[in-house]
């Protein structure tokens, strides 16, 4: 889930070729990059037995020889990005770190994107990717001091990858008072704006949220009230963004918050609201946007924002328009379920999201059309069987025709399984 979370050449064929149908007619061509490594084959025309338009799964990590987690998707689906500590993804992958990877689904090549623009390994890998919308502008998490010549930042940071150019750039790590332990981050569609969670180590650990606009260089800091804003996710076009502001005391039942603000002048306001404008009696987490940024998710185990809720005082996903302001409950197919890790399409159409009946119950994925309530199983294997699984920020493309998500489930994708984790890419209609 979002707050938690880490062959042969005829397996590998096989998986170049599935991930040829995944790709949307019309995809914008692959971000061209003179020092990609990759596997693999373009893919050919064969579809071994899968029609046009089935549901199936493609295995990103085939093979792989460590875990793969966190995969999010770029607007049109074609290109997924995931973060693995395996070895033998590309070429001469030997700093014994996790890294952050990028998969074309129309060819089928793998590239690791946590280096320097020359195509180097940094010594101490990457985690933590995310990819713009556009699919041309990754940003990742490294400790690395060797990314960029002649630049040195030897603790966790944020940096920005042109995927067309190879170009690196470092986005931030110090937002001020002790806060200088780059967490995790988003792009906005067109690469121009990052937001970025910082953490204090001492001398008590909390955390804040910061955006770096790429084209100016202007960093403007989020102030927090709760001592741990974190979880920073921006529209397409950077003017909106989603964050979660917690408490660690008192510590069975953090006073918690999710907020939306303008992200170049730090005006914020809550999204965990009751109709008179209170906060939520209960927790809340997990903030979403959409990409066109009109629709805000977040779970939360509030029994009076207004919504009928039936299930007590578990958590359920909320939407809230940001435009009328009107929110409504996301509901499982059976109301007494929980449900959390809500996660929007970028045109807002569409929510993912887990329904599980206690902390011990993996649950179920659904995917849920917020215009007719419509509601299917998302992430299962090859039989149609439910499977537990994990998302990264962006697990669905823009009209939500694919998900993304990892799993240790061995019978989702046909090829061998990595000892561990392995990422996938789903095509959901």
């Amino acid at each position: 889930m979002r707050n938690r979370l880490g062959a042969t050449a005829v397996a590998v064929t096989a998986c170049v070729c599935a991930a040829a149908l995944l790709a949307p007619t019309g995809a914008q061509a692959a971000p061209h990059d003179p020092h990609r490594e990759h596997h693999g084959k373009k893919a050919g025309a064969e579809h071994h037995g899968k029609k046009p338009g089935a549901r199936y799964s493609v295995r990103l990590s085939q093979g792989a020889d460590g875990a793969s987690d966190a995969p999010s998707l770029s607007a049109d689906g074609r290109y997924a990005v995931f973060t693995s500590s395996a070895s033998n993804l590309v070429p001469d992958d030997t700093n014994g770190a996790p890294d952050v990877f990028l998969r074309d689904l129309r060819t089928g090549r793998t590239q690791r994107v946590s280096t320097d623009a020359a195509g180097g390994q940094s010594g101490l890998g990457g985690t933590e990717g995310a990819i713009s919308a556009n699919g041309r502008y990754v940003v990742f998490v490294s400790a690395s001091t060797d990314l960029i010549p002649g630049e040195v930042h030897d603790k966790p940071s944020v940096y920005w990858r042109d995927l067309r150019t190879g170009e690196v750039r470092y986005v931030g790590n110090d937002l001020g008072n002790y806060l200088t332990w780059a967490l995790h981050a988003s792009v906005s569609g067109d690469g121009r704006y990052v937001a970025f969670a910082v953490s204090e180590t001492v001398p008590r650990p909390g955390a804040s949220v910061g955006v770096r606009d790429m084209r100016t260089g202007e960093l403007t800091k989020h102030p927090f009230a709760l001592h741990r804003a974190t979880r920073p996710l921006l529209s397409d076009d950077g003017s909106v963004m989603v964050y979660t502001n917690s408490s660690y005391w008192p510590y069975d039942n953090p006073a918690s918050d999710v907020k939306v603000a303008d992200p170049l002048t730090g005006t914020h306001r809550s999204l965990h609201t009751t109709p008179d404008g209170a906060r939520g009696n209960g927790r809340a987490s997990q903030a979403g946007i959409s990409g066109n940024g009109r629709y805000a998710s977040f779970t939360s185990t509030s029994t009076d924002l207004g919504p009928d809720d039936t299930n007590g005082d578990a958590s359920n996903v909320f939407v809230r328009d940001l435009r009328t302001d009107a929110l409504r409950i996301v509901e499982a197919p059976d109301p007494a379920l929980s449900t959390a890790d809500g996660a929007l399409s970028r045109d807002g159409r569409y929510l993912l999201f887990r329904a599980f009946a206690g902390t011990s119950d993996p649950g179920t994925w659904y995917l849920r059309d917020l215009r007719n309530g419509r509601t299917r199983v998302a992430i299962t294997d090859a039989a149609g069987t439910p499977v537990q699984a994990d998302t990264g920020d962006r697990p669905l493309d823009a009209r939500a025709r694919t998900v993304a998500f990892s799993s240790t489930a061995d019978n989702l994708a046909p090829g061998p399984p990595s000892p561990k984790t392995d990422a996938y890419v789903r095509r959901l209609r």
